[in-house]
């Protein structure tokens, strides 16, 4: 009897291990059509359905490939992929947040596409900001799905009230506009410096106009940059609320009229277009030395172990110039793609929503460092030190230059 339970144990050991075998390092399975099945993990939840639908006709124009969305949330992606790299159960394709890109290629998730993009031919088409977003040490990691940015948005009837007639181009004309719009009631200007990445997402379009970047905090360009921030905090021409004030928060006071002018991005179009009676207008952000917008968005990418034939198949069809439009209009997002930005009629005709094509022309990329949080927790604390007065604004930046040289140091 006892040998009998061995060997019938030992039989259905062989047929898992057969079972597994196969799968090996891999998410890839066999689809019951006998398609290639290719697993893409996503954090999307109002976009999602844009996405399945996107799918579906890929999956649906070819007869080799099958690929299958997972939702994953947005603060879960990375501890997931950890995972999935220390089990090698990662998914085959993954679409990421801009920032998270360098990351990710540095721990080695990632496959280098950069050969597969000179093949391809197309990357001219697409906006250098974000094609930069997918870079690590010279090699592309992916490729940017969508975009979007920052712009200054303004209330056209203050402005007309306070006899300003066009929007400010510099940081003295914001200065002096701040100044004339600032009521009892009213701030003349805001933009959100709470301590999280939308405060460093805020801040780096004013920083690198002055002429530095993260890694010159310690230069006098970035000095003067927080100082004329500050500047507009301590005259009362920004509110105090600015330190805890999310980009929602801005937007709810715009619409309220209790802020004229504002840094925000075109996703908030829509919601601000419902609920004011009074004409905005979208501008650059004004410049010190250039003008200069930040690029948000998502990037998409094949991780290590999956089948990177199938998967650039996929990516090339969905960077096809309908794809790329239909998919950025669907989602509430920019095109990439410098020639379906400038050409779609969408993007040409709509109001306000045109006002972004020329700011995403101007649009950098934040970092792109895989060590973007950390790098972004230091921008954050002296963003909060300078504004608050907690530390004199050289040694607040000094010491976020320190805290920035040693994270790229440990790389």
């Amino acid at each position: 009897m006892r040998q009998k339970l061995v060997l019938v144990v030992s039989m259905l050991m062989l047929v898992v291990m057969a079972a597994c075998g196969n799968n090996e390092g891999s998410t890839e399975t066999e689809g019951s059509d006998g398609k290639k099945e290719l697993l893409l993990w996503h954090y999307y939840t109002s976009s999602e359905e844009a996405l399945n639908k996107m799918l579906d006709d890929y999956n649906s124009s070819q007869d080799e490939v099958e690929v299958v969305a997972e939702y994953v949330p947005f603060d879960e992606m990375n501890r997931q992929l950890s995972v999935g790299t220390a089990g090698d159960t990662l998914p085959d394709i993954v679409v990421s947040d801009t920032v998270n890109n360098a990351s990710m290629a540095s721990m080695g998730i990632l496959t280098d596409l950069s050969s597969k993009i000179e093949e391809w031919g197309k990357s001219d088409q697409l906006l250098e900001g974000p094609l930069n977003s997918a870079k690590y040490k010279d090699s592309y990691y992916g490729l940017p799905l969508t975009t979007n940015s920052l712009g200054l948005f303004y209330n056209k009837d203050k402005l007309d009230e306070a006899g300003i007639e066009e929007p400010p181009k510099t940081w003295e004309e914001l200065e002096e506009a701040a100044a004339a719009l600032t009521t009892e009631d009213v701030k003349g200007f805001g933009l959100s410096a709470t301590r999280s990445e939308e405060s460093t997402f805020q801040f780096y379009p004013l920083i690198y106009s002055s002429g530095a970047t993260y890694q010159e905090l310690g230069s006098s360009e970035a000095a003067e940059t927080f100082n004329y921030v500050k500047g507009l905090l301590d005259e009362g021409y920004m509110s105090q609320d600015v330190l805890n004030a999310t980009q929602d928060d801005l937007t709810r006071k715009f619409v309220e009229g209790n802020l004229a002018m504002m840094i925000n991005g075109p996703w908030m179009i829509e919601r601000i277009e419902e609920n004011v009676d009074f004409e905005i207008g979208i501008a650059k952000i004004p410049k010190d030395e250039q003008y200069v917008s930040v690029t948000g968005g998502d990037n998409i990418s094949i991780t290590k172990n999956a089948d990177v034939e199938a998967g650039w198949d996929f990516l090339t069809w969905l960077f096809e110039p309908e794809q790329n439009e239909r998919f950025a209009k669907e989602t509430g997002y920019y095109p990439t793609r410098s020639d379906v930005l400038n050409e779609a009629d969408y993007w040409k005709n709509t109001e306000h929503v045109k006002d972004f094509i020329p700011i995403m022309e101007d649009a950098v990329p934040r970092g792109p460092s895989p060590d973007w949080p950390n790098i972004s927790e230091a921008v954050q604390i002296a963003i909060q030190e300078v504004l608050t007065d907690a530390k004199p604004t050289d040694e607040a930046l000094e010491e976020a230059a320190t805290k920035i040289e040693e994270i790229e140091s440990e790389e």
